[in-house]
């Protein structure tokens, strides 16, 4: 059934990309992909070979219009002849690995690539379609679905139901859809562009956060922002907030106490806990100290190449899975592994791209943004990258920046 769901999505989705000169496709993408509950526990239902079936969108646009590889940035262009570069010097390395672990490797660059050909052709078209009027009511479409489900998670246990993964039996319950990793960048551009944020707006954004429990994305969306404002403010302003920053503390943890162990807000009252942020932390470096252990010397500098693969411990009790993963919580241990002291080129690669569809006033925040989320993300391995490109270069280009 979930098999039958994901060709039927794939359909849907080419057929909007094939359409997109009619407004209205390009509409129904942006809202179906902001509300659709493409979460962990139904990824059998979106993903297959770890390929979201909303990436068809943008196969569908550039199979009506195959041109659209023509006029792309300088920039662009050498950071992807970098990286293809570095694909070959790594060659010998790369053959020693998996093909299919190889091909999981390559794979962000090509989806990042597809959403640069497409933004290439459309990028000016889809932001002139899509207004922020039309944002809001998707952010509020989605806060709407995602209370709903994560009420059915709560009463009526729908996440096991639909997945038997024991992942979701032993951790507290949380919904993340697509929406989740946008909701950010339309916050940090409504902060730092000082825009005046209705209530309902604002409820819209944060509701849906909070049931993510992603504390990473809330956490750094915090201090991205709060790093703006005490860069604006003046020296008394300053001290002020560093004043009452203990008090600020305190009663968030008296606040977070307040919620069960199994609520999504539950998980941040552990990093009120110092042991624990050190073994979160650790738990994330371990499967490459564990790799170290077949290392050569070489392999210090210049890591395993392409396809490089990490054994991670707490897999173990998940028969779904394998126990081998491409990728880890942490994107500078993910790429030190592969590519060692070359680990920063796939990194610069993401901030040339976030810089092309960026404008000025909020690209520096986006980059330190970024940067934080990789402690315990590797955001280029991960299936929402190239949601996140499109909008944000729908509402932040350069070209609406100017205007």
């Amino acid at each position: 059934m979930s098999t039958y769901i994901y060709i039927l999505f794939t359909f849907v989705y080419f057929f909007l990309g094939y359409s997109i000169k009619n407004d209205k496709s390009t509409k129904v993408f942006v809202l179906l992909t902001f509300a659709m509950p493409f979460t962990n526990f139904t990824t059998n239902f979106h993903t297959i070979f770890q390929v979201s079936t909303y990436l068809f969108f943008f196969v569908g646009a550039l199979v009506k219009d195959h041109k659209s590889v023509n006029n792309l940035s300088k920039s662009v262009k050498l950071i992807y002849a970098l990286i293809a570069v570095l694909f070959f010097l790594y060659l010998p390395l790369t053959l020693n690995n998996g093909f299919i672990d190889i091909l999981k490797d390559i794979k962000p660059y090509l989806f990042l690539g597809l959403i640069v050909l497409f933004l290439n052709k459309y990028s000016q078209y889809a932001s002139d379609t899509i207004s922020e009027k039309f944002i809001l009511r998707c952010l509020q479409i989605n806060c709407i679905i995602a209370v709903l489900f994560y009420a059915s998670m709560h009463l009526f246990d729908l996440h096991l139901l639909l997945i038997e993964d024991p992942y979701y039996k032993n951790n507290e319950l949380r919904y993340t859809n697509l929406a989740s990793y946008c909701i950010p960048l339309l916050f940090i551009n409504n902060i730092i562009t000082s825009k005046k944020i209705r209530i309902d707006e604002a409820l819209y954004m944060i509701i849906p956060m909070l049931l993510t429990g992603n504390r990473t994305i809330i956490l750094v969306s915090l201090f991205v922002a709060l790093t703006y404002y005490f860069s604006k403010w003046n020296l008394k302003a300053k001290l002020t907030a560093i004043t009452i920053t203990p008090f600020v503390t305190v009663t968030m943890f008296y606040i977070l106490s307040l919620f069960g162990n199994n609520t999504s807000l539950s998980r941040f009252k552990k990093l009120f806990n110092l042991e624990y942020l050190s073994h979160a932390m650790s738990t994330r470096l371990e499967p490459l100290f564990l790799s170290f252990r077949d290392y050569n010397v070489s392999n210090y500098f210049v890591g395993n190449g392409f396809g490089h693969n990490y054994y991670i411990p707490w897999f173990e009790y998940r028969e779904n899975i394998g126990n081998y993963n491409i990728y880890l919580d942490n994107i500078y241990a993910t790429l030190y592994g592969k590519f060692g002291l070359f680990f920063f080129v796939p990194i610069l690669f993401f901030i040339v791209l976030l810089k092309n569809y960026s404008s000025k006033q909020v690209y520096n925040y986006l980059v330190l943004y970024f940067l934080l989320v990789g402690l315990t993300n590797s955001f280029i391995y991960q299936p929402y990258l190239p949601w996140f490109l499109f909008v944000l270069a729908i509402t932040l280009n350069k070209t609406r920046a100017k205007s």
